[in-house]
């Protein structure tokens, strides 16, 4: 009976674990083809008129966390799962306001698409590719607030500002990086 019991939960601690991998390596896998994807957009010189929800709408590289995704537009959580999202009401790459964007980390059942974004620091350069421009912004500052503290988002007309938002350990706060364009 033992020998059955011990079995069984062997079992399912491998379905577990290979299910686990599964979704981790999907996530990769569709966040990659996003990547290449946009990246024929901008080597094509193709023209964007409309952005929609789930439209890629630039590149994000952090090389001194060894970061690049592609964004999507639209924090919804069926494209937050898999790539960095921005947020609707915020500016636009390389607009006065404030560019702000999503990305989850220490997850588990997601691509950890901003995992290593808390290794950032101060002076560090956040470029951002669009199909029409390349804009660089300096990172000034990096914090860790509430949940509920959304003035972070607040748009300041006279800057050229970004903003990255992910959890931190255990999801109960939030990571933010900021920086700009100077």
């Amino acid at each position: 009976m033992k020998n059955k019991i011990s079995k069984i939960l062997i079992s399912m601690g491998l379905l577990i674990i290979i299910g686990s991998l599964t979704l981790i390596t999907y996530s990769k896998y569709v966040d990659k083809k996003a990547l290449t994807s946009f990246e024929e957009k901008i080597e094509n010189n193709e023209v964007i008129t409309k952005v929609n929800p789930g439209d890629e709408i630039g590149i994000i590289e952090i090389e001194s966390v060894n970061l690049k995704n592609v964004i999507v537009e639209s924090t919804d959580n069926k494209y937050l799962r898999y790539h960095v999202t921005h947020f609707e009401e915020s500016a636009m790459p390389g607009e006065e306001g404030n560019f702000a964007l999503a990305g989850h980390s220490s997850t588990y059942y997601t691509n950890q698409v901003f995992n290593e974004v808390h290794k950032v620091k101060v002076g560090d350069k956040i470029k951002i590719k669009t199909v029409n421009d390349e804009f660089t912004y300096t990172i000034t500052e990096t914090r860790v607030v509430e949940s509920d503290e959304i003035d972070v988002l607040n748009q300041d007309m006279s800057k050229k500002e970004i903003t990255l938002v992910t959890c931190t350990n255990g999801g109960k706060q939030r990571f933010i990086v900021k920086g700009e364009i100077k």
